[in-house]
């Protein structure tokens, strides 16, 4: 199953829709940082406060579009569906969002614990894969309070020893490849068109820190599903 999941984290690579999300976890992260930013620049007298504002507010809003991100996708993730559920964080953030937030302060308390974990708080992948493997639970669980029964038997969300190694390597050495790869496409457009390669080169970078997250959904959506 280890491999079956391996390619089917990869198919996720294969839909636009991923790509478009990736955008959107970018805009949800940077853009408030960069107004931030704009004012620490236009206004000295404020710059400690924008500052110390700007490290409080760095990891809650990574994890807020991280948060968005995995629910727009998580069908495709799942292998539930070919489209992405681009209203679903938004509707659960305006009808139920004591649920958006409490996932949001559960992946906040996560990061703040693995970045103290001596070595493996280094591993970026396993941080993301924790991280995404957090919000792909939550998704699981409003699934099936929200349709009960699509969630038949029982999930085993916490893959054995070396299937998590597994994930955590092949899924780092993808990412590693993916964005070697993604590095010299940008600066063969670069070459041709200044700053465009730049602008290409964030949402697919964003993408493919993802690729663990993706295998490990297609494991959880396998075990739904009965089977890839």
């Amino acid at each position: 199953m280890f491999w079956d999941s391996v390619v089917a984290g990869l198919k996720v690579l294969t839909y636009w829709e991923t790509y478009v999300a990736g955008l959107e976890y970018l805009a949800i992260f940077f853009i408030p940082m960069i107004a931030v930013g704009m004012v620490m620049q236009k206004n000295e007298s404020a710059a400690g406060i924008a500052g110390c504002l700007s490290m409080l507010l760095m990891p809650v809003l990574q994890v807020a579009a991280l948060a968005v991100m995995i629910l727009t996708i998580a069908p495709i993730i799942f292998g539930f569906a070919e489209d992405a559920a681009w209203s679903f964080p938004w509707q659960l953030i305006t009808m139920a969002p004591g649920a958006f937030f409490k996932l949001v302060g559960v992946l906040v308390v996560a990061a703040i614990v693995l970045a103290f974990i001596p070595i493996l708080g280094q591993l970026q992948s396993l941080q993301t894969l924790v991280l995404g493997g957090i919000a792909l639970m939550f998704v699981l669980g409003i699934l099936d309070s929200i349709h009960p029964g699509v969630v038949k038997g029982r999930i085993d969300f916490i893959p054995d020893f070396w299937f998590s190694v597994g994930l955590i390597v092949i899924g780092g050495i993808l990412s590693w490849v993916g964005m070697m790869v993604a590095a010299i496409i940008v600066t063969a457009i670069d070459m041709a068109e200044e700053g465009l390669g730049q602008l290409i080169m964030f949402p697919i970078a964003a993408i493919l820190g993802f690729i663990p997250v993706f295998m490990y959904g297609a494991w959880l959506g396998a075990q739904v599903r009965g089977g890839f």
